[in-house]
């Protein structure tokens, strides 16, 4: 008896030592890399733009007029950055910023112009623009409190109002 207590207490100091965080994260995924399109309809709603993410952190933006089909801008270029599911773009040499939670091949939350909110955004992995952004909460919004957790959803990708759950994401400055 003596024996078996023993060794479950060394189990449970393993435990101890080795939490377990639950979270959808990319660092558990896949990396951001390659190609994902993306649509603000808020702001700019008859243009489609294309990321082409580097594993570097960088990436090269371009933006097209779909119903004229030109290109709507040069190429620019940025960063990104990921804590768990947060992923971050920020463009060099201007002032727009986007916030949002990746889930799989998809990627939502909100841009900012000059630490202003000023649309919402949606992108999907691949060539394909998503068809429309989800019109529920907005996860960026939610998880501005640093240091905190907070239940957040995040809006389906082309699902008119559909929800996927997420659990508890925790959502930390360093």
């Amino acid at each position: 008896m003596a024996r078996r207590f023993s060794l479950f207490a060394i189990w449970l100091a393993f435990l101890w030592c080795f939490p377990a965080n639950p979270s959808f994260s990319l660092e558990t995924a896949e990396a951001p890399d390659g190609v994902w399109t993306a649509i603000i309809p808020d702001a700019f709603p008859r243009y489609v733009y294309t990321w082409r993410m580097r594993s570097d952190g960088t990436y090269r933006e371009d933006g097209l007029d779909v119903v004229k089909g030109t290109p709507i801008q040069e190429t620019l270029s940025g960063r990104w950055t990921v804590q768990g599911a947060r992923m971050i773009l920020r463009q060099e040499g201007q002032p727009f910023v986007f916030d949002g939670v990746v889930l799989g091949g998809s990627y939502s939350g909100t841009l900012y112009f000059n630490g202003r909110n000023i649309s919402r955004f949606c992108a999907a992995r691949g060539e394909r623009a998503p068809e429309r952004c989800g019109t529920g909460p907005d996860v960026a919004m939610a998880s501005t409190t640093f240091g905190t957790s907070i239940p957040i959803r995040a809006t389906q990708i082309g699902d008119a109002g559909g929800q996927l759950p997420v659990q508890r994401i925790s959502i930390r400055r360093r």
